[in-house]
C-alpha cells in the first residue's frame, strides 16, 4: 500500500468508535479494508493492460499508476480554458470534461473491483457480520474515489489559485465534490442501462470494449482538441446566451461557481441550489433505487456462469449439420496440414476470447483511425490554403497510410505469445509434429486473416477510389511489403507458440532494440517505395520480388525447429 492510500486508510478509520456503536467489528473492518487496498495495488489498471512491456513483478503499486493517470487527465482538462471567451464557457466545458473522465475512470478501472464478489467466498463463511462486510465495501469505494478525484482536482486548483485567488479555487473544489456525486449517479445509471439491454454474462465483455474505446477516445480527443484550440471561432464563442445548455448539469456548476465568486447576479443562487440539490437528489436516487437494483443484477452476473455450464447451448446444431464459422472456413480453404490448421484455429478463437490480448492490440486500430482522421484534417487545411506542397506530398500521404497500418498486425504478432495462463501451453509440446514451425505458421496466417486481410481490402478499395486504377502497382507493392515486414519481424522476434509465454518474460529479450529495428525496417521500406513511386516498371519489378520474398519467408517460418522454441519457452 502506498503512502497516499495509507493516509486515506487511516483517515476513514478515525471514527472507529462510531463504527463500533453501529455493531461493526472495527478490528475485522481494518483487516478487510487493508487487504482490499493492497489488492488494488496488485491489479493492473486499463492503461497498464495496454502496455506491451508490463512486468509481472512490477505490479505492486498499480494504484500509483491510476493516480498518475488521473493527474495527467487533470492537466489535460486545463485545455478547456482555451475554449470560449468567458468563464461560463470555460467552466461548463471543464465540469463536462471532469465528470465524463471521472465516470470513465470508474467504469474502466473500478468495475473489475466492484463486480468481483469473489471475496465473499472467503468472508461469508467466516464469523463476520454483514454490517462489517458492507462498511468495508463502502470505505473501499470512498478511498478509491478520493485516490482518483484528488489528483484530477490538483491542477485546476493550482491554476485558479494563481489566476483568480484562493477563494476561486476553494469554491471550485467544493463544487467538484458535488459534481462527483453526479458522476457516481451516471455510472450506476450506465450499469443498469447496459444490463437491461444485454444479458448479464455479456456485461464484462461490454466493459472490456468500453475500456478500449476509452483509451482510443482519450488519444483521439487529445490530438483533435489541440488542433481546435488554434481556430479563432473556437476561442471567441460563448455559452452564456444558449438556452439549450441550461438543461445540462455542467452548466449548473459553472453558474454556481460564478455566483460564489460574486458574478452571478440576483438569480445566481438558484444555480447554486440546483447544483447542490441536484447532486444530493442524485446520490439519494443511487442509494434508494439504483444501488439495490444493481446489487440484484450483480447477483445475476455471478449466477449466470453456473447456469451456462449446466444448460445446453441454445445455438447448438444437430449432429451432421455443423455450421462452419469464418475461422473454420478459412482454415479449410488455406491449409492442408493438421498442425498448421490447429495453430490457425487456436489463434483465431483465443484472440476472440482473451481480454488481455484485446486490451493490448485493439487500441492500435483506434490509433490508426485517429491518424487517418488527422491526415484528412491536415489535407483539407492544405487545400484551403492553396499551397503547392500538398500536390508533391500527395503520394507520400497514401504510402504513409499503407505502412502505418502495418503496425496493427505487428502489434498482434508481438502480443500473440503473451498470456497470463501460459502454463496451459504444454498442450503444444505434446502435439505430434516434427517441427513446431507449422503451428507457428498457422498462428501467423490466422493473425494475417484477422488483422491484415480486412485492412488490405479497405486500403485496396480506398486507394482505387482516391487515386484511380493507376495506383494498383503501388498498392500491390505496399501490401506485399507489409506482409514481408511482418514475416521478418516474426522471424527476428522470440519464436514461441501462441499464449505460451508469461508477461514478464517479454522484457528479457531486448524489447526496445527490437522495437527500434521494427521502426527502421518499416521506415526504410516506406522511403524506398516513395522514391520509386512514379516509376511503374520499377514498382512492378519490386512487387514481384516482394511476393517471392513473402513465399520464401512463409516457408522459413514453417521450418522453425524445436531447438529454437525450446530455448525460449519455460
Amino acid at each position: 500500500m502506498n503512502k497516499f492510500s495509507l493516509g486515506l486508510y487511516k483517515l476513514v478509520l478515525l471514527p472507529s468508535a462510531i463504527y463500533h456503536s453501529w455493531g461493526i467489528d472495527t478490528r475485522q473492518l481494518a483487516l478487510i479494508l487493508r487487504a482490499k487496498l493492497t489488492m488494488d495495488d496488485r491489479r493492473p489498471n486499463t492503461f497498464q493492460q495496454t502496455r506491451s512491456g508490463q512486468k509481472k513483478e512490477g505490479i505492486s503499486n498499480a494504484m500509483l499508476g491510476t493516480m498518475l493517470i488521473a493527474l495527467l487527465m487533470g492537466l489535460a482538462n486545463l485545455i478547456v480554458f482555451a475554449f470560449g471567451k468567458d468563464d461560463i464557457t470555460h467552466f461548463t466545458f471543464f465540469f463536462l470534461a471532469f465528470m465524463f473522465l471521472l465516470a470513465s475512470i470508474l467504469i474502466t478501472d473500478f468495475t473489475s473491483v466492484l463486480i468481483d464478489v469473489r471475496d465473499n467466498m472467503i468472508l461469508l463463511p467466516r464469523p463476520i457480520n454483514d454490517r462489517t462486510i458492507l462498511m468495508a465495501r463502502l470505505l473501499h469505494i470512498i478511498v478509491h474515489l478520493n485516490r482518483v478525484i484528488l489528483p484530477m482536482s490538483i491542477p485546476v486548483v493550482i491554476y485558479l489559485t494563481i489566476e483568480k485567488g484562493w477563494w476561486a479555487a476553494l469554491s471550485l473544489f467544493v463544487l467538484l465534490a458535488f459534481a462527483c456525486l453526479f458522476a457516481i449517479f451516471l455510472v450506476n445509471a450506465v450499469y443498469l442501462f447496459v444490463l437491461k439491454l444485454m444479458s448479464p454474462e455479456k456485461f464484462k465483455s461490454f466493459i472490456a470494449w468500453f475500456q478500449i474505446g476509452f483509451v482510443i477516445f482519450l488519444y483521439g480527443g487529445y490530438q483533435v482538441f489541440l488542433r481546435l484550440t488554434d481556430r479563432r471561432d473556437f476561442q471567441e464563442f460563448s455559452l452564456a446566451d444558449t438556452v439549450a445548455v441550461r438543461f445540462f448539469p455542467p452548466y449548473w456548476f459553472a453558474r454556481a461557481w460564478e455566483t460564489l465568486n460574486g458574478f452571478g447576479g440576483g438569480t445566481g443562487w438558484l444555480w447554486v441550489l440546483l447544483s447542490v440539490g441536484g447532486s444530493c437528489a442524485s446520490i439519494w436516487a443511487v442509494v434508494r433505487f439504483l444501488a439495490p437494483a444493481f446489487n440484484r443484477k450483480l447477483a445475476m452476473i455471478h449466477g449466470s456462469a453456473a447456469q451456462e455450464n449446466s444448460q445446453p447451448s441454445v445455438n447448438a446444431v444437430t449432429p451432421g449439420r455443423k455450421k462452419l464459422g469464418i475461422g473454420e472456413y478459412l482454415s479449410r480453404l488455406l491449409m492442408r496440414e493438421a498442425g498448421t490448421r490447429a495453430g490457425f484455429l487456436f489463434t483465431w478463437r483465443w484472440t476472440n476470447r482473451n481480454r488481455g490480448f484485446r486490451m493490448r492490440v485493439y487500441p492500435t486500430i483506434g490509433y490508426l483511425v485517429v491518424w487517418v482522421v488527422l491526415m484528412l484534417m491536415n489535407k483539407q487545411g492544405d487545400d484551403s490554403s492553396g499551397g503547392s506542397a500538398n500536390v508533391s506530398l500527395a503520394p507520400f500521404s497514401f504510402i504513409l497510410l499503407i505502412y502505418l497500418s502495418s503496425f496493427i498486425i505487428i502489434s498482434a504478432i508481438h502480443q500473440i505469445s503473451i498470456s497470463d495462463d501460459y502454463k496451459a501451453a504444454w498442450i503444444f509440446f505434446s502435439y505430434p509434429v516434427k517441427t513446431p514451425g507449422v503451428v507457428i505458421k498457422g498462428s501467423f496466417i490466422s493473425l494475417l486473416c484477422k488483422f491484415y486481410l480486412p485492412l488490405a481490402i479497405i486500403l485496396f478499395i480506398t486507394g482505387i477510389v482516391w487515386k484511380g486504377f493507376g495506383i494498383l502497382p503501388n498498392l500491390l507493392l505496399g501490401l506485399s511489403n507489409q506482409l514481408a515486414i511482418c514475416s521478418i519481424i516474426l522471424l527476428l522476434s522470440t519464436k514461441a507458440f501462441p499464449a505460451s509465454r508469461p508477461i514478464e518474460m517479454k522484457d528479457r529479450s531486448g524489447n526496445f532494440l527490437k522495437s527500434m529495428l521494427m521502426l527502421v525496417i518499416t521506415g526504410l521500406t516506406g522511403m524506398v517505395h516513395f522514391l520509386v513511386f512514379k516509376f511503374t516498371a520499377v514498382v512492378l519489378l519490386l512487387a514481384v520480388l516482394s511476393v517471392v520474398a513473402n513465399w520464401l519467408l512463409l516457408k522459413k517460418i514453417g521450418e522453425i525447429g524445436w531447438k529454437e522454441v525450446n530455448s525460449i519457452v519455460v
